[in-house]
This record gives C-alpha cells, structure tokens and sequence, in this order.
C-alpha cells in the first residue's frame, strides 16, 4: 500500500502529513507516508487543492484535514481493496483556499 501527502509545504499540508503518520503508527503498520510539494504529482492525482491524501494513487481527500478516525477508516478500508474517498466540506480547510 503506498500513502501519500502532497501539498505546497504549508502548515497544514505538514498537519495531514503529521495525522496520517500518527495513524499509520497507530495502526501499526509498516509504511511509509510519503510527503511531496511536487505540484506535477497533484495534478497527476487530478486534484484540484491542497493538502492531498491519497493511497495507491487515489486522491481520498483534498482541500481538508480530515480527523484521524476518517484517516483511519480510509486506510483499513484500502486494505480490503474498497478505498473510500471522505466527504468534503470546508472543515479545516487549507488556509490558502486551496491555492497553495
């Protein structure tokens, strides 16, 4: 399994990363959260806003934060091969508006 965060480098790009880490060590698992500001990688993903987390390369949220229980429930169920976008919302959104 391959989990990503790709965002500008701004602090909250640097919280979801720091988030879904903390998840994964949570979980125990043995992966690593790859962090990239590479904006060819964002497009490629066919985001539109930053930060982004997505696990073998499917974009599961973008322009948001979600909370660690939403991060968690994406992750076990990427496990079963049923990855599950989370709803979006403006709750914590980037705080560029998406244009980082």
């Amino acid at each position: 399994m391959k989990i990503q965060v790709l965002g500008s480098g701004c602090p909250t790009c640097e919280n979801l990363h720091k988030s879904v880490e903390e998840v994964v060590k949570d979980l125990n698992l043995d992966l690593e959260v790859e962090y990239s500001t590479d904006i060819a990688k964002i497009v490629e993903l066919g985001a539109m806003s930053g930060p982004v987390f997505a696990i073998d390369g499917q974009t599961i949220t973008c322009g948001k934060v979600p909370c660690a229980q939403k991060i968690k429930k994406a992750i076990l169920s990427a496990q079963k091969n049923k990855p599950t976008q989370i709803k979006q919302s403006n709750e914590n959104a980037c705080s560029c508006g998406g244009n980082c």
